[in-house]
């Protein structure tokens, strides 16, 4: 009698150990559930058929990483613009002040004017030089360093294409070669500019669409305007030349600036229209993406009450098993969980 008592405690202390591991197991997957809203066991939740679900988290997968590379495209695009803006202020506002100067202004006064140039200059070169996130968005695909060199190096590059001569229409003719010389042609492109010659600032942001632009500091919208600062700090530099010449290169200078507006307006506006279109895709993307993410929750979703009172339940049987346990082994609550 006394063999057949100890097996009975033994087989209840076992199936009681069973119940105790499966109650704990079940314990932590409903708490797990509570925690996350998210079902423990998506396939059995599924009954097994995991096409939709798979095919939605391909894709939400697929749009964060549109959507990261939408990011960086609209501060790409948005660096730019306002590089763009600063230049074509400084150009309208110089330009028109020059060509005035030139005209009416005496040559002490005409001077001070001149003497600004470098620093107008540096300006320019400054806001080409712009970097967003540690890329030079102004050098297209070589945007690990800076689309320019520096005022000096440009403005010495300049000095030697002009070669000494002291006719303001050969200088500036001299200058023009320079800035628009072809590549391969020794001037400004091969040079001054520091960026690739080819390739384009273009990221992914859709399965099949890229959004980006291909201007940069080398190119013939803005060239305009670095050409008319760079007349004007010519003439700073050079100051020996002699009144005339340094009034008709400031004339010159100033006629340069206010012609590259339009050349500006074009490139602000190439990279505007790239800016709207950023905006409307995130706004699609945003939009697919919240559907997807209702989509995903009415698959795997868990009813939170449900959970709750699945929980409930757990823990009472755990107390319970406890009790049970208790009373064969006398354990503590402690030593039992």
């Amino acid at each position: 009698m006394t063999n057949l008592n100890s097996v009975s405690d033994l087989a209840r202390s076992y199936q009681l150990r069973v119940s105790q591991t499966s109650l704990k197991s079940k314990l932590e997957e409903l708490s797990r559930e509570s925690t996350t809203g998210i079902k423990a066991d998506i396939p059995q939740a599924l009954d097994g058929d995991l096409d939709r679900i798979n095919q939605i988290e391909a894709r939400l997968v697929q749009l964060g990483t549109h959507s990261r590379n939408l990011a960086e495209a609209q501060s790409v695009l948005h660096g730019m613009q306002n590089s763009i803006g600063q230049i074509q202020s400084r150009a309208a506002a110089t330009g028109t002040l020059l060509m005035s100067e030139a005209l009416i202004s005496s040559d002490t006064a005409l001077m001070l004017q001149i003497d600004k140039a470098p620093d107008e200059m540096r300006a320019v070169l400054s806001a080409l030089n712009v970097s967003v996130g540690s890329r030079f968005v102004f050098s297209g695909t070589r945007f690990d360093q800076p689309a320019i060199s520096g005022y000096d190096d440009l403005m010495a590059q300049v000095t030697l294409a002009v070669g000494g001569s002291t006719d303001p229409a050969t200088i500036l003719a001299a200058i023009d070669g320079y800035f628009d010389a072809a590549p391969g042609g020794g001037g400004f492109i091969d040079n001054g500019y520091q960026g690739s010659q080819t390739g384009s600032n273009f990221a992914l942001v859709d399965t099949d669409r890229k959004l980006g632009t291909d201007i940069n500091a080398g190119s013939d919208q803005l060239r305009d305007a670095l050409k008319g600062f760079a007349i004007i700090s010519y003439a700073s530099q050079n100051k020996g030349l002699g009144a005339t010449t340094l009034r008709e290169l400031t004339r010159a200078a100033g006629m340069t600036l206010v012609n590259s507006e339009n050349q500006l307006t074009l490139a602000a506006s190439a990279i505007g229209v790239q800016q709207e279109s950023a905006g409307k895709l995130s706004t699609t993307n945003e939009a697919e993406s919240s559907a997807l993410k209702i989509a995903r929750n009415a698959l795997i979703a868990a009813d939170p009450y449900e959970s709750a009172a699945a929980l409930k339940e757990v823990e009472a049987n755990i107390e319970t098993i406890y009790t049970l346990t208790a009373r064969l082994s006398k354990l503590s609550l402690m030593d039992y969980l």
